[in-house]
């Protein structure tokens, strides 16, 4: 088979460039990311958020602002994506009961995700995981869900 070699080089950098990818955007849905948090400051700030440690090694966070309002996302890496999953259940769970600042949790099926849901500190809050990631998604009311819908294109594709 003579394009072996060449099949492999190709099918190497197709992995390394989906490992690679920026789930943050510059610019995204007409708005601007003002401050993007990696490494050490993202965990540190997801862990003060929670009053406790519940961040893995690789987190993400980014806000966003715009004309239209502010949203945020915040990314969580796995080792997998049972892993991812089985957090995404965890946190939901823990948070509907509505023993916390978070309000009106509900399942849905968007886009063929399962996608949850709540109000909270003035925002609309979606978490869902995808592969071996887990989002937190925050946007104010009047865009939320349509911020949602082309967020998860963008990752999803």
């Amino acid at each position: 088979m003579k394009n072996k070699p060449l099949f492999l080089l190709v099918l190497f950098l197709l992995i390394s460039c989906s490992a690679n990818r920026d789930y943050l955007p510059e610019d995204f849905w007409g708005m601007k990311l003002k401050r993007k948090l990696t490494g050490k400051e993202a965990k540190d700030f997801v862990d003060k958020l929670h009053f406790q440690n519940v961040a893995t090694e690789k987190n993400e966070v980014g806000f966003y602002s715009g004309s239209v309002g502010n949203a945020a996302i915040y990314i969580t890496y796995y080792s997998d994506d049972k892993a991812a999953y089985h957090d995404f259940r965890k946190m939901t769970q823990k948070i509907t009961p509505e023993n916390s600042m978070f309000v009106r949790g509900t399942y849905h099926n968007i886009n063929n995700k399962q996608i949850y849901s709540c109000m909270g500190l003035g925002q609309v809050h979606y978490v869902f995981a995808h592969e071996n990631l887990l989002f937190w998604v925050s946007a104010d009311p009047n865009f939320s869900r349509n911020f949602l819908d082309e967020y998860m294109k963008f990752v999803i594709n």
